[in-house]
């Protein structure tokens, strides 16, 4: 299976960001003011700029990105419940996509949507964690579910909806469960850091619970005397023709049912937005409903509508903001079609360009054929090639935009559509500066008319005029009210049908039309090659509606090679009341490779005057070639795996089969691209490792085979000083071109025991390739020898009951499986027990019995493939280790030992580190080419040296997450190491590294540090969980910022103490973390939260008031158990393309304590105040005072300026027992903070 994902631009944007599709100009007449619509907070990203944003993905991975005050780019990947991530990014015409490696398969396969990865889209259209705490999707039934009637019954998710029309149902998966929900949907366990998702893809991956296939619920944002006139409509009013009772549907904003010109039209109205009624705050819905039906009361009846006698159907699909789901629309489309029965269906909305098989294009391809409506849709104001959904459907009539002259709106979509080559648009509608009715629930503005552009004002043209058809002939269907109206338009030749369809539309022609046409023979899309002599035929009929014979002399007008369209005769005689029909055939070796060719047959009579046309236009692709990848393990044998390919604005998937083979479809060009399989380890044939094997530069200019031999694969290896074994590894390859980029990051789990790479030899000239490799190196925890050798492969985990530190030796006797039968055979007291993995009883169990049986370690054989990790499926968690010290070894390495036991006693010397007293961090990477040795060696010039310190007020468990920054990416792993205790740190030098660390356990304490470069030479210090912990803000992730009338501040609460440490309280609800934003005495939004999103501030620069108001008690920890922060700032408006950092005063602490959290009674104290990047104003006065007696008195301090700040020495009592420090301080600007917190330390 293969896929190319192209990302094509949209109508008004699913998963694309886009603004409304209109333009508005001021009012036009006076009317009474409107009532304010519903507040709304902010329902749009922050733009960058010390902002950044998460997104969590269907799969469960979380996606973070970012970019900071200085505009560095930082982006991270969290794999679900914490696990590490292995995925594929892609940056193609600026969106960014990120496909874990578990989902690529599901979109390979086609039954996952591309823009469910769409990281760009997803933020752009809200649909980011901190505005929705939901993911909505639409989910296709399979043909056995949907004939039993089964809904979705997926685990993580809610019923929205049924859409019985794509034969599926809308559901939200609930952010929060999104591991469980990918769980239940694919049919995979759930991923938990001691059992991370499988790399191995399922051979025909399908999805489960009766789900054919999941879409992203994407987003849909809503794309008159003069322009009546100009399509002849007030012509047939003349004749009594208003469409008087024709029932017509409009999908759009809602509409104002108080408005004079719509007061009487409305017949039935319905919202299908959740929690919003029918009224129309956003204006759109208003203007489109009053330009098919207004009946013009407010201005005398000048403004009338297109067809002012018809009854109104009003569904809304889009909220207050304009923006709605397909769901919604899907909804409403059912409800006007079904159960209204409304003939014509008007919507001026749409989203992204889509190759038609999206769920709102088969929604009205379906209603259509089933009802008989006609759909007139927008086809959306993004320019050529944009054709949007449901505008691509086939039975939908699509709408182009002109001006007052004909002119094409320079915006107008145009076609061919995306994938089948379709000729969209099919008519064109006044649609430039259109005034129609404005909606007084609309802020700003007055009077009753307003003015407005695009396509979504062209479409209500056409669709009333397609109501004065009806009128005039109520027993045709839609598709023949299609075929009059796009045969009976006034031309314009200046463009071509796909540009402009036949013409903009003239309802006087098409009322009075006795002759109509086939509206469109377009030929469609073509693959390459076409075979010699090859055709396509298409059948033209024409109807005569007349009492009389009609006689058409048929002619192709089309700028196109000679013979390229031809007719089968031309001339045809159409009887009265009757059809004649005529074949067009296109000779497809004649149309020229990527070059859309349209034009239209004109149907004459024998006065000359054209009586009806008909659309006609093809595609055929250019050149294709065949690339295909072969690919050999370490032994020669067919490797499979998952191939991504890759060129300028490219990402492309291919599965290589059982035979190590696999085949894309690709333009001529050139291409690069890599395999990431499984392979043989380093320790066996047993053993497991996983190799990436890049190719560069094919030139693809005929059929090629792409050769990747694994016999040639290198060990990537990093070595440092001192004996180490690797905790965590991570593999990267980048290629990209001057404006698209792919690249992958692999991170092993703990069954591999090695990673591999295959040489690429000529460097990479064209575009940028780099590849490389991240190791964690840590002191072993456990090693394992005899005389003969020591056990390389060895797998341990450090948080389970340890072995006492240091050297021993321990006699190892073999129990079978671990049974307490198997073990009462066996003197195992005090030895090392060797048991075999086994189907029969869990290795959980084995350890229990082991240690109830006394012994002192149990080594547990693989056997199967890969390390086996002992806490794998296991119920021990670094809060409630194993009974006994577990250790793991492969079948190999477990076999050689199980031989010598069956031999007889064998001695083990085992030395034991119980706690990680050193480990390396280190990265490389290598650019233009993977080399011919892929080793490095980091020595003490290579190495900054880090002293860490973990400071939490009692020993226990915490996760440590320390990536290094490439290419803007901060990935790694989370690894449990030590609440309380030191180690020594050795990094590459000179590399970005982010820090964070959060406690195991009830209080969950989580601490995020700033990204730092550590030099060679000088000893850096990083100290966690230190006593003073405050609420503290920091770039990027928690930077407050204003934007326009709206700001966002993240309050964390618990930052410990330390220049840039931001830290949260974990998700734990028990802790209280108030805040209340003030303007003067007012409040404007409060919570118990620790982020503030307000919206609808005053434009001008006032002064704000943040209080943040915070308790936790001494359950969670003796100290800092309550803070109150206050910070007074000025703020105002920003522009559009700008956000400002707030000027909110950070404090930071340093005190020197001991592993309790307390201070000698004379130690030093320091505070330092200051802003964070982007706030140009200076800290001028610091104050601090000391209270030893938990506030009932206070001692002003003297402070003395040193490196960090301002210190003074503490003065303490003998009796005091902690230490609660007030402090404050002022900038230029007027801007101040004071803080408060209580037992901030205690003393010894």
């Amino acid at each position: 299976m293969s896929f190319v994902p192209i990302r094509r631009p949209g109508l008004i944007a699913l998963g694309t960001a886009a603004a409304l599709a209109v333009g508005v100009a001021p009012p036009a007449a006076a009317a009474p003011a409107g009532p304010v619509p519903p507040q709304h907070p902010v329902t749009a990203p922050l733009p960058a700029g010390g902002s950044s944003q998460s997104v969590t993905l269907i799969t469960g991975d979380k996606v973070t990105v970012g970019t900071a005050a200085d505009g560095t780019a930082l982006r991270s990947v969290e794999g679900p419940n914490g696990t590490t991530a292995s995925f594929h990014r892609a940056v193609l015409d600026g969106s960014l996509y990120v496909y874990p490696d578990a989902a690529l398969p599901y979109v390979t396969a086609g039954v996952l949507d591309r823009q469910l990865f769409n990281v760009t889209g997803l933020i752009a259209d809200g649909y980011d964690d901190a505005h929705s705490d939901k993911l909505p999707l639409i989910v296709r039934y399979t043909d056995t579910a949907a004939r039993a009637r089964t809904t979705a019954n997926v685990a993580g998710s809610t019923a929205v909806r049924p859409l019985t029309s794509v034969q599926g149902a809308a559901v939200a998966q609930q952010r929060a469960q999104a591991p469980t929900f990918w769980s239940s949907l694919t049919g995979t366990p759930v991923p938990t850091p001691d059992a991370p998702a499988t790399r191995r893809a399922p051979a025909n991956p399908s999805l489960t619970n009766g789900i054919a296939k999941v879409w992203l619920d994407g987003r849909v944002t809503a794309d008159l005397a003069d322009s009546t006139a100009q399509i002849g409509a007030q012509r047939v009013w003349a004749e009594g023709n208003t469409a008087t009772g024709v029932a017509v549907a409009v999908l759009d904003t809602g509409v104002d049912t108080e408005h004079p010109d719509l007061a009487d039209q409305i017949a039935s109205s319905a919202s299908f937005v959740p929690d919003e009624d029918v009224t129309d705050y956003q204006g759109h819905g208003t203007h489109v409903a009053s330009t098919i039906a207004g009946s013009g009361a407010a201005s005398d009846g000048k403004e009338k509508g297109v067809a002012p006698g018809v009854k109104l159907h009003v569904g809304k699909v889009l909220n207050n903001e304009g923006q709605g789901q397909d769901s919604w629309i899907i909804a409403g489309m059912e409800w006007a079609a079904r159960q209204e029965k409304a003939r014509i269906i008007s919507m001026s909305l749409g989203g992204g360009a889509t190759d038609d098989t999206d769920p709102m294009t088969e929604a009205v391809n379906r209603l259509s054929a089933e009802t008989g409506a006609l759909f007139v849709v927008a086809a959306g104001n993004s320019g050529p090639q944009t054709i949007g959904t449901p505008g691509t459907a086939d039975s939908a009539l699509t709408v182009g935009s002109v001006d007052s002259n004909d002119r094409l709106a320079d915006d107008s979509s145009q076609g061919p559509s995306v994938g089948d080559g379709g000729l969209k648009p099919e008519i064109t509608a006044p649609g430039v500066d259109i005034l129609a009715a404005r909606s007084h629930y609309v802020r700003g503005g007055s009077g009753y008319y307003t003015m407005m552009s695009g396509t979504s004002m062209a479409t209500p043209h056409v669709a009333g005029a397609a109501a004065l058809v009806l009128a005039a002939h109520p027993d045709w269907t839609g598709q023949q009210i299609k075929q009059a109206l796009v045969s009976s338009t006034k031309a314009t030749p200046a463009y071509t049908p796909y540009q402009a369809g036949s013409g903009r539309v003239d309802v006087e022609a098409a009322v009075h039309a006795t002759v109509f046409a086939t509206a469109s023979a377009s030929s469609g899309f073509h693959p390459w090659p076409s075979e010699p002599g090859e055709t396509d035929v298409k059948q033209v009929t024409y109807t005569n509606v007349g009492d009389a014979p009609v006689t058409l002399d048929l002619a192709v007008d089309a700028t196109a090679p000679a013979g390229l369209f031809t007719l089968s005769t031309n001339r045809v005689t159409v009887p009265a009341h009757g059809t004649g029909s005529v074949t067009l055939t296109a000779k497809l070796d004649l149309l020229p490779v990527d070059q859309p060719i349209s034009g239209m047959i004109h149907a004459k009579d024998n006065t000359g005057t054209v009586r009806a046309h008909t659309l006609i236009g093809a595609v055929r692709e250019g050149q294709r070639q065949n690339l295909t990848v072969v690919a050999t393990d370490r032994s020669g044998k067919p490797l499979s795996g998952k191939v991504i390919v890759t060129a300028q604005n490219l990402f492309a998937a291919v599965d290589l089969d059982a035979s190590g083979t696999g085949t894309l479809r690709l333009p001529v060009g050139s291409y690069s691209g890599w395999l990431s399989a499984d392979v043989q380890g380093a320790n066996g044939p047993h053993s497991l490792g996983m190799a990436l094997l890049p190719f560069n530069d094919v030139k693809l200019d005929k059929d090629r085979t792409v050769t990747l031999d694994g016999t040639k694969l290198r060990r990537v290896q990093a070595y440092v000083p001192k004996e180490s074994t690797p905790a965590a590894v991570r593999l990267d390859i980048h290629r990209s071109y001057t404006d698209s980029m792919v690249e992958s990051s692999a991170l092993p789990n703990a069954s591999y025991d090695s990673i591999w790479a295959l040489p690429t030899g000529k460097k990479v000239t064209d575009g940028a390739f780099e590849f490389g490799a991240r190791f964690r190196l840590e002191q072993p925890a456990l090693t394992v020898a005899t005389k003969s050798r020591t056990y390389e492969d060895l797998l341990v985990k450090r948080a389970a009951t340890p072995l006492p530190a240091g050297t021993a030796q321990l006699p190892a006797v073999f129990a079978n499986d671990g049974t307490p039968a198997d073990l009462a055979k066996r003197d195992v007291r005090d030895k090392a027990v060797v048991v075999r993995r086994s189907d029969t009883i869990a290795l959980a169990e084995q350890a229990q019995n082991a240690a109830t049986a006394g012994a002192k370690l149990l080594l547990v054989v693989n056997d199967g493939v890969g390390r086996l990790d002992p806490w794998d499926e296991n119920p021990w968690t670094p809060e409630s280790p194993a009974p006994i010290t577990v250790a793991t070894l492969t079948a190999d390495e477990g076999a050689e030992l199980i031989g010598e036991l069956r031999r007889g006693s064998v001695p083990l010397t085992v030395t034991s580190n119980p706690t990680t007293d050193y480990l390396y961090d280190v990265v490389h990477h290598w650019t233009g080419a993977v080399p011919a040795n892929p080793t490095w060696r980091s020595t003490p010039k290579d190495l900054a040296r880090v002293d860490v310190s973990f400071r939490n007020f009692r020993q226990g468990k915490a996760m440590e997450f320390r990536p290094d920054v490439w290419r803007g990416w901060a990935v790694g792993n989370q690894l449990t190491v030590a609440a309380q205790g030191d180690r020594t740190d050795w990094v590459t030098a000179d590399v970005s590294w982010t820090n964070d660390a959060q406690i195991l356990g009830e209080t969950g304490q989580h601490l995020v540090g700033v990204a730092a470069r550590y030099p060679v030479g000088p000893i850096s210090k990083v100290s966690w969980f230190g006593p003073i912990q405050r609420p503290r803000m920091g770039p990027v992730n928690y930077q407050p910022v204003r934007y326009l009338d709206s700001v966002y501040i993240p309050v964390p609460g618990w930052g410990a103490s330390g220049s840039g440490y931001v830290g949260d309280a974990g998700g734990n609800y028990d802790v209280r973390n108030w805040a209340a934003l003030y303007q003067g005495d007012q409040q404007l939004l409060w919570g118990n939260a620790e982020y503030l999103p307000v919206s609808g501030l005053a434009p001008e620069r006032l002064p704000y008031r943040l209080v943040v108001d915070n308790d936790r008690g001494t359950w969670a920890n003796p100290y800092s158990t309550h803070t109150l922060t206050e910070w007074n700032f000025t703020s105002a408006a920003t522009g559009e393309e700008s956000t400002e950092t707030l000027p909110l005063i950070q404090l930071d602490y340093d005190v020197a304590t001991d592993t309790d959290g307390k201070a000698g009674r004379h130690t030093e104290l320091s505070v330092a105040a200051s802003h964070l990047p982007g706030v140009t104003a200076t800290i001028r006065e610091v104050t601090l005072e000391l209270s030893y007696d938990d506030g009932a008195t206070w001692q002003r301090a003297k402070l003395t300026q040193n490196d960090f700040g301002w210190s003074t020495k503490l003065k303490a009592t003998d009796t005091a027992q902690f230490v609660t420090l007030r402090a404050s301080a002022k900038d230029s600007s007027g801007n101040t903070v004071s803080q408060t917190l209580t037992r901030a330390f205690g003393l010894r």
